[in-house]
């Protein structure tokens, strides 16, 4: 006898049923881009998008998807042509997109830290968060060199120094009877600020940099270091990090081709797609002058994926969204193949 088991957990829905082999199928929902893709695919459709638009407006606590896990199959097909991997379907506890005899989409995105600079502006415009850069930064101290002192007997403690200095390396106690100055050499940057705007001419300073050129200092000491993370569970391919790579480290397959229309006289310039998008494709264009109202939404679809969501949620069908080829790894199963073809005619 076949021992059926069944988990729905939270919003998030777990189903799970074993017999011979265990299949687990979950939900991600922070994860989920409200494309519809999922819905489509369900061959037996047990799985139902709700009004993302209005979930992601709103930021209600109801989940993107639900599921009639009576009619689901646990197929995993759902899973496979998810493209945010917000479905995740695995056979005894391994999921289906590590298992080679299962297609799946030929999209990656990658960082090359031997090309990479770590200037961060990856993860500044990745609009899932999905790309972290740690870096480390050189040593002050053995980029900037000189000397610098102050003749206290001189020194009439105005504080004019301490406020002019840029490196806030400048500290004056003014209290009287007790005045004391202090420069952290850490800090300073030997930019000879202070000893320009002394009032009594107090200040010593020199930079060797300046005066002597970079003969002094050893060009490996001003190497940043640093590592580059990808999450691939919030990644979903956009393209945004090598668009804004300045060095060609970032690559990034996208498993879609396609067009992204936008039908302008339809278009009411509510903003859903807008708040919709996963990639930050679509947005509101700044207006040339004070007052100015915008009637139209702007698109930089070099960062789209095709994925639909916009379209999905457009509440009077004006954006028009076609998949022209798919890219996924060989498969002999003819309904995986009619599952990927068929994205091409949603």
């Amino acid at each position: 006898m076949i021992a059926n088991t069944k988990e729905v957990n939270d919003k998030n829905f777990n189903i799970k049923r074993s017999a011979e082999e265990i299949r687990n199928l979950s939900f991600k929902d922070h994860v989920c881009i409200g494309c519809g893709i999922c819905e489509s695919t369900c061959p037996v459709s047990a799985i139902i998008l709700d009004d993302v638009g209005a979930i992601v407006r709103t930021d209600s606590p109801n989940a993107k998807l639900s599921i009639n896990e009576d009619e689901c199959v646990l197929c995993g097909m759902c899973s496979g042509v998810c493209p945010a991997d917000a479905l995740i379907f695995s056979i005894d506890s391994q999921p289906i997109s590590k298992i080679n005899t299962y297609p799946k989409y030929d999209a990656y995105a990658e960082i090359d830290d031997d090309k990479c600079i770590y200037c961060q502006k990856c993860e500044i415009a990745c609009p899932r968060e999905a790309i972290t850069i740690a870096r480390s930064l050189p040593d002050r101290s053995k980029l900037v060199t000189g000397e610098i002192d102050i003749d206290e007997e001189t020194c009439v403690y105005c504080g004019i120094c301490e406020e002019m200095c840029p490196a806030d390396a400048i500290d004056v106690d003014r209290t009287p009877e007790s005045e004391s100055i202090n420069v952290d050499k850490d800090k300073c940057v030997y930019c000879l600020v202070c000893k320009k705007s002394c009032p009594v001419t107090a200040i010593k300073a020199s930079c060797r940099i300046c005066s002597y050129g970079d003969y002094d200092i050893n060009m490996e000491d001003a190497v940043t270091k640093g590592s580059s993370f990808i999450d691939d569970e919030l990644c979903i391919k956009c393209g945004w990090c090598e668009g804004v790579c300045p060095t060609d480290a970032a690559k990034v397959k996208k498993p879609f081709e396609g067009t992204l229309t936008i039908h302008q006289d339809k278009c009411t310039v509510c903003g859903t797609c807008v708040d919709i998008c996963p990639c930050d494709v679509l947005s509101f264009p700044k207006p040339s002058k004070s007052g100015e109202i915008v009637n139209n939404v702007a698109t930089d679809e070099q960062y789209c994926i095709k994925c639909g969501a916009c379209a999905k949620a457009c509440p009077v069908e004006a954006i028009e969204v076609k998949i022209t080829n798919v890219d996924y790894t060989p498969t002999k199963s003819k309904s995986w193949i009619e599952k990927f073809e068929a994205l091409k005619i949603r």
